[in-house]
């Protein structure tokens, strides 16, 4: 598969996750459940800016894109799990993401079985590296020896994979949080089928 391909199945995918709780019209007013569709929104957001940045040929700033993904991704489960004092910090720009820490917390409150422990133990270093403009980044300003971006088909479609898995996590949190029990099941269905592509 191209990856022009990858980004469109991504594209239509994000969509169709976006419309299930879109077309539900309700925002509830307690913290967590506004903090959690703030982030939600957020995501989507940021899925869009990537798959337009790679369409585009600009996989430096897609790239970027993907801590503050994680990011909002982990603050999703947070908002849920943490204490008060927790979502007071988030709600007041206080809390600072610690990847060594957080993976096992979420891990254990959801039951995810090392999932985002491994994730984001993997993951770290060059979420890092991409976002605050280190080696991972300019080492792909290169090809050869000729200055020419140059980042592989198979890294293109992980930033791809990643940004789409991160906003199914976060619609099925919403989803089962709000009790929409329809869109929680149709949203685990279009992963499967995303999935499968």
């Amino acid at each position: 598969m191209s990856v022009q391909h990858e980004i469109d199945k991504a594209r239509q995918f994000g969509e169709q996750l976006e419309d299930l709780v879109v077309r539900r019209g309700q925002c509830p007013y307690d913290d967590r459940n506004i903090l959690l569709l703030g982030y939600w929104a957020l995501l989507f957001d940021y899925h869009n800016s990537i798959l337009g940045l790679l369409s585009n040929g600009l996989c430096g700033g897609a790239f970027a894109l993907v801590r503050p993904v994680v990011e909002a991704l982990v603050r999703s489960h947070l908002v849920l799990m943490g204490s008060d004092e927790h979502v007071r910090k988030i709600r007041e720009d206080e809390y600072r993401v610690n990847f060594e820490k957080i993976g096992s917390q979420i891990d254990r409150a959801f039951g995810l079985d090392g999932f985002f422990t491994n994730f984001l133990d993997n993951a770290r270093t060059a979420l890092h590296s991409y976002t605050h403009s280190g080696t991972s980044q300019l080492a792909r300003r290169f090809d050869g020896h000729d200055l020419k971006p140059h980042y592989k088909d198979d890294e293109i479609i992980e930033v791809v994979h990643c940004s789409s898995t991160a906003v199914f996590m976060v619609t099925n949190l919403v989803t089962k949080r709000l009790k929409f029990d329809a869109e929680a099941k149709r949203a685990g269905e279009l992963f499967t089928e995303w999935g499968k592509h």
